[in-house]
């Protein structure tokens, strides 16, 4: 197995099942199609400064196909797997993600990071710059410099092509398999089930081999990216050690990491060979990692338990404040609907750290609760004035505007959001009931035309867009022709998709 392939949780229809298949259909049938119809694609030429095998990838799949490969998953995903939209973890992990591919020469968004509410340990990359991390990967690290060990693995994958990597492989391999399949097949009776068992024991060999390479190569890679962007190169092997260490621990429960990132001792060495390497003078704040593993804790606890834990947590560490912990009880408190205890912990966090924008949305999420939404919506519109490039800032400031009726604010600020942040749908569907509400009903039908076409839901897109022209004046050449190019564009992406 590779670390493109996350955990089945359930026997239940699911995105994990879907995945499965996925994975089954371009490492097994894909190859097979390519071989059978001979017709690689042309012209592709690599983005990346890649290993010779890499050239050869972009024959089986060009950038434009693992574009709308990984878009079309991710939709799935956001269908089928339970992502977290919590604002402030989706900014943690953005921000993260982009300060690695900013150390790996890239180009800032150009990777979508997305977290999954799973209790195992693991994170997966999609062809197109799509990486996945579950909430249990977060909780298991223990510092954030792991977290980006992790991720920057994963970018290594995406970009030295190891997926069209693999499935070139196969396809080179795919001959000599076919050729004892079928013999089985005409002989028939037991030397069917031998062949079938060589063949994938084949098949398997070189696929494990392939895989193992290509960890190495994204570990070398991974640990180059993690010292690029500042962060302590010994991070990797001591993550992966531990990981091996739970694994001998408790061999019937291993972490899932160890499945999809196959972990062994000279893995270990070597990653531990390539982080001294690196000077070590990396001095990274641990504050904002500790505080969202604060939150992703109470997320996931009973508010009581939570509560307990972070008490006796800080009554065991008298000799100094911990704003994580004080944080995590501040969240169990509003978790448990004890406004008053809750508001006693956040003056005291505010007091350390004032411009610490976490304490500042909690203080007005507390607000809020109690029913005090003059004072949520002030407050939130402070958050939002000092940092208006901040997705949590706008998501609570949008939230509570609405909640005033002001849409015609939520409306401006909406607009400027959606220049920043093109690939939210949640921001689309906001501004499209803001436009609504304000009267523009032409725009809030295009806007809801954005929210379905980032589904991938094409023909209510188009449909929404139909409605939105028959809202425009006939004068406005301007809305009308943008609006009926838009549509052309919709009709070219479905009928791209119905090719897939």
């Amino acid at each position: 197995m590779n670390s493109f392939h996350p955990e089945i949780t359930s026997t239940d229809y699911s995105i994990q099942y879907m995945y499965r298949e996925f994975i089954n259909f371009f490492l097994l049938i894909l190859p097979l199609a390519l071989l059978l119809l001979a017709i690689p694609a042309q012209g592709q030429t690599s983005d990346f400064n890649l290993p010779d095998l890499g050239d050869e990838s972009y024959n089986v799949m060009s950038s434009l196909e693992q574009k709308q490969l990984g878009e079309k998953f991710y939709r799935q995903a956001r269908t089928y797997m339970n992502l977290v939209d919590d604002p402030e973890l989706k900014e943690y992990l953005d921000d993260l993600g982009n300060r690695l591919i900013e150390g790996a020469g890239l180009a800032r968004d150009s990777f979508t990071f997305f977290m999954i509410n799973d209790n195992s340990v693991n994170a997966f990359a999609v062809p197109g710059g799509y990486i996945g991390v579950n909430t249990g990967l977060l909780l298991t690290a223990k510092n954030e410099a792991e977290v980006a060990s992790v991720l920057g693995h994963e970018i290594a994958h995406v970009t030295q092509q190891h997926i069209p990597r693999m499935i070139s492989a196969q396809k080179k391999n795919l001959l000599p398999n076919l050729a004892t399949l079928l013999a089985g097949i005409l002989l028939g009776g037991q030397a069917t089930e031998a062949a079938i068992a060589i063949t994938s024991a084949r098949s398997l060999d070189k696929q494990l081999t392939f895989t193992r390479a290509f960890e190495r190569e994204a570990d070398r890679i991974g640990i180059n990216i993690l010292a690029n962007s500042g962060y302590d190169t010994d991070a990797m092997p001591a993550f992966f050690q531990r990981m091996q260490q739970a694994n001998i621990l408790n061999e019937t429960n291993a972490p899932q990491f160890l499945l999809t990132h196959p972990i062994t001792t000279d893995r270990i060495a070597e990653a531990k060979a390539r982080a001294a390497n690196y000077p070590h003078t990396a001095t990274n704040n641990n504050t904002r990692f500790m505080l969202i593993h604060a939150k992703l804790s109470v997320m996931k606890a009973d508010a009581n338990a939570a509560e307990d834990r972070y008490r006796e947590k800080i009554r065991n560490d008298k000799t100094k404040f911990t704003l994580a912990d004080h944080y995590g009880l501040a969240l169990s408190l509003l978790k448990g609907k004890k406004y008053k205890k809750a508001k006693k912990e956040i003056a005291l966090l505010l007091d350390r750290a004032p411009k610490q924008i976490l304490f500042r949305i909690l203080e007005a999420q507390v607000a809020s609760a109690q029913g005090d939404n003059d004072k949520s919506l002030k407050l939130f519109r402070n958050i939002y004035k000092s940092d208006k490039s901040s997705l949590s800032a706008i998501t609570y400031y949008t939230e509570a505007l609405a909640h005033h009726n002001n849409y015609t604010e939520a409306r401006k600020v909406l607009r400027k959001a959606i220049r920043k942040f093109p690939k939210s749908v949640l921001f689309y569907e906001k501004l499209s009931q803001a436009e609504s509400k304000t009267g523009s009903k032409m725009e809030s039908h295009r806007a809801l035309a954005e929210a379905y076409a980032l589904l991938g839901n094409y023909p209510s897109a188009a449909q929404q867009l139909n409605i939105a022209r028959s809202f425009a004046s006939k004068d406005d050449f301007y809305a009308q022709a943008s609006i009926t190019a838009r549509i052309k564009e919709i009709k070219n992406l479905a009928a791209l998709e119905k090719e897939k």
